[in-house]
């Protein structure tokens, strides 16, 4: 904090606006701190709302919006229940209010931009916010602890919007004051001994939306910035292996319905992770992917983490710009269809590929995790085609002339084609 006595000696004394100025900058947390952004404009929007929660606030971003005030008093509710299995109520809220307040510094550099509210207004979003969390978490994790009168239980469109609004970049509380409650409130619970580990009871709670089980959850022990990041980090990134060999720029790939053409089959693949694809013998694996509303809007919300992230493994954006390659109209979606690779259960997206292609609009695609794949693929469709084309088209030398003066046609045609999808990405 700036000294208000040092602010009237030198330039400040006569320059006034110079000590606000002074403060502004004395008051910047370290850039590389920040975990939680907010969303830029320039971001595309598949949902205008992508990135704004429906029914809950969760941290201090959104806090205050009027169509979200009705969760607040159910907050409430759940952190009394949480508290109510401590030994005691008020001895536990009271070393919890304690030690979530000692996180104020700590917590605001988790932000990309400044929180404009007193230390003590911040404790209590994080406090009151991190105990309806834990309790969500606790109650979905076990039916019987669900009291009958609970509101948010028995209504599956609230848990399906819940799990939304949790895993949107902008509605995120720093994982280390969930941590804490969690240590200081849940493990001291009558319960605290029957529960699992927080990652694993906090992933559970998305088990619907990403089609995740006990088996496939890789809890690695590091340290997590938010859900989102957890999310990202155990649900969409592959085993530990060296995928450094298969990160590159990104490869040009022709969409299904030429590749099926070219002779190429599609086969679901069975895999732990959504974006390990395979490709061996003409036949391109991909594990399906369900979409539905919630999927979208996570989608976006993992893009935008990617994207200002720095260090974070872009297999996402990766994932989502092969995708829109391979599914560039409609004719490519029904392919992936009707192999069971895309099951389309949104609810205003019944072409697919418009989703893929404006989901990606905008994005930089940068460490391109499938340039392996897309080599290989295209060296199969070269090696494969080459003897046929040589002893169809180029068996005398007028042949060749003509085969040669499609190729610069065909050659100009994909140019612009690339030039145009480049555009979208903002590759060129």
């Amino acid at each position: 904090m700036a000294n208000p006595v040092a602010a009237e000696d030198g330039p400040s004394r006569r320059y006034p606006w110079l000590f606000s100025i002074q403060q502004k900058i004395e008051d910047l947390s370290p850039v590389s701190n920040w975990s939680i952004w907010k969303v830029p404009d320039s971001l595309p929007t598949v949902n205008d709302d992508a990135y704004n929660p429906h029914i809950i606030s969760i941290g201090p971003l959104h806090k205050g919006k009027r169509k979200l005030q009705s969760m607040e008093v159910h907050k409430l509710y759940y952190m009394r229940s949480l508290l109510q299995r401590t030994p005691d109520l008020h001895e536990t809220l009271k070393s919890s209010a304690e030690a979530i307040k000692e996180f104020d510094e700590t917590a605001r550099a988790c932000y990309a931009e400044p929180i404009k509210m007193s230390s003590s207004e911040l404790a209590e979003i994080l406090l009151v916010d991190g105990c309806f969390m834990l309790e969500l978490f606790i109650r979905y994790s076990n039916v019987d602890l669900i009291e009958q009168d609970d509101p948010l239980s028995y209504s599956s469109w609230i848990i399906l919007t819940l799990q939304r609004d949790l895993a949107l970049l902008e509605n995120q509380i720093p994982f280390f004051v969930l941590e804490r409650l969690y240590s200081q409130v849940v493990e001291s619970s009558t319960i605290g001994q029957s529960l699992p580990g927080l990652p694993r009871l906090a992933l559970g709670f998305f088990k619907s939306v990403l089609r995740i089980n006990d088996e496939n959850l890789r809890i690695i022990r590091r340290h997590y910035h938010h859900l989102l990041d957890l999310i990202h980090e155990i649900c969409y990134l592959p085993p530990a292996i060296d995928v450094r060999s298969n990160i590159g720029e990104r490869v040009s790939m022709l969409p299904a319905t030429s590749l099926k053409e070219a002779g190429i089959r599609f086969r679901q693949r069975t895999t732990r992770t959504q974006f390990d694809l395979r490709f061996r013998n003409g036949v391109l694996e991909i594990p399906p992917l369900l979409i539905h509303d919630s999927t979208v809007s996570l989608f976006q919300n993992l893009i935008a983490y990617e994207q200002l992230s720095r260090g974070t493994a872009k297999y996402i954006t990766s994932y989502l710009a092969l995708m829109s390659c391979l599914v560039y109209n409609r004719g490519d979606a029904e392919i992936l269809e009707r192999e069971g690779i895309i099951q389309n259960d949104t609810s205003g997206w019944k072409d697919v590929s418009v989703l893929f292609n404006d989901m990606c609009k905008q994005v930089v695609v940068q460490d391109f995790h499938h340039a392996q794949l897309c080599q290989e693929l295209n060296s199969y469709l070269w090696g494969s085609y080459k003897p046929i084309l040589r002893k169809t088209y180029f068996s005398s030398p007028w042949t060749t002339v003509s085969v040669m003066a499609s190729y610069v046609l065909l050659s100009l045609h994909v140019i612009q084609t690339i030039r145009v999808k480049a555009r979208n990405f903002n590759f060129l």
